[in-house]
């Protein structure tokens, strides 16, 4: 572990360099940046603001490295939901990175990345667009300086890709499959054929064909990524899992019951190993077991599935988060088709509760459950006059 590396690195610089030395800010910087990784957000914060005032005092606020120290800040504050402090020193960093951007200085582009994903959680959409558009062209300009800079070239496939899921999520599909299309053809010409990062862009551009019913398109980009991560060890990854669930819901819809199950299963054993059982990842595929079995007929194995993934949801996620109500939904389905009406019409109806708080009333899930309650309320009105 890099914790007491970094820790032992921080003493000895402290004694040889002297406490507010910039050699001494450098290790500060990485120490606090571990601290973060690991959830110690306060003790971050303190080593972070540390370094910044070394690098401050003794290079100038107008240097890169201060610069990155910045927008390290402004990661921490994010992750620490203090949005408004994150946005300040975001802008700050990239206030003095856009100075010294060349092909070897890519703390701006970096810094941009993070500000597009910082818009994109506050769900300005349209910003976070506008910023990844900016680093593209940011990016171009490095090209055209050092055409074959790999370090920009990544940097160039991973913003198209970050762009890609953006775009896909504000239901510009056909655009985003053109920037999955750059992304995937730059990276095999950086990479190779195999790569974890060429894994994650065939993932997303696979879900995409999956979003627009191209099913075979899908199926054969899920099983390419999967070929890749086998190829490179990483089966007992979370990632593997994920396109594990991902690709047993194509073969869910193209009616390959069998397989998706086994899929399913796998999904499930590595998530539980992996994120541990109480993982909300786990829920999510405990959620498609139960929707397979239920879809199949078999009430008796999908109840116990749904139960566990509510439990999960609720415990870790709060009783009032969207996917408790999905979840709620589902129970609430698989209870009608057990003809258990009483129990189904409950349960929609905190479902909807739920939803509506989250969503809002003009929201696709909000208005898929009001139907299913409507189209339960109809089917026992029919039974009592026939």
């Amino acid at each position: 572990m890099l914790l007491p590396i970094y820790e032992e690195l921080l003493d000895t610089a402290e004694k040889e360099l002297g406490p507010e030395a910039p050699g001494t800010a450098a290790v500060l910087n990485g120490l606090a940046g571990i601290y973060r990784y690991i959830g110690k957000y306060e003790e971050a914060l303190r080593l972070f603001t540390r370094a910044l005032s070394i690098r401050e005092k003794f290079l100038g606020p107008e240097q890169p490295e201060t610069g990155d120290t910045l927008g390290e800040l402004g990661i921490l504050y994010y992750v620490m939901d203090r949005q408004e402090e994150a946005l300040s020193y975001y802008s700050k960093a990239l206030g003095v990175q856009e100075k010294f951007l060349n092909p070897e200085n890519l703390g701006a582009i970096r810094t941009l990345n993070r500000m597009a994903f910082y818009y994109k959680g506050m769900e300005r959409t349209e910003k976070a667009e506008e910023l990844f558009i900016r680093t593209l062209g940011m990016l171009e300009k490095l090209e055209e300086k050092d055409p074959e800079n790999k370090k920009v070239l990544a940097y160039t496939a991973g913003t198209l890709n970050n762009l890609g899921v953006l775009l896909a999520e504000m239901g510009k599909l056909e655009e985003a499959e053109e920037r999955y299309g750059q992304a995937l053809k730059l990276q095999e010409n950086i990479y190779g054929k195999e790569h974890p990062q060429i894994a994650q862009t065939l993932n997303n551009l696979a879900l995409l064909y999956f979003q627009t019913t191209r099913y075979e398109k899908a199926l054969i980009l899920y099983t390419r990524s999967l070929e890749i991560m086998q190829n490179l060890g990483k089966t007992e990854h979370a990632g593997f899992a994920t396109t594990l669930n991902n690709l047993a819901g194509v073969y869910v819809q193209k009616g390959r019951h069998e397989k998706a199950l086994e899929l399913y299963t796998r999904a499930l054993d590595i998530r539980e190993r992996v994120l541990g059982p109480d993982s909300p990842e786990v829920a999510k595929t405990l959620n498609n077991l139960g929707e397979l079995h239920r879809i199949l007929g078999q009430h008796k194995k999908a109840l116990p599935l749904y139960s566990r993934a509510l439990k999960i949801y609720e415990a870790t996620l709060g009783p009032t988060h969207p996917d408790v109500g999905t979840t709620l939904n589902n129970l609430a389905g698989l209870h009608e088709s057990m003809e258990e009406y009483e129990t189904a019409i409950e349960l929609y109806e905190k479902a909807l509760d739920i939803i509506e708080k989250e969503y809002g009333p003009d929201h696709p899930y909000f208005k898929i459950t009001r139907n299913n309650l409507l189209g339960l309320y109809e089917k026992m009105e029919r039974s009592w006059r026939s």
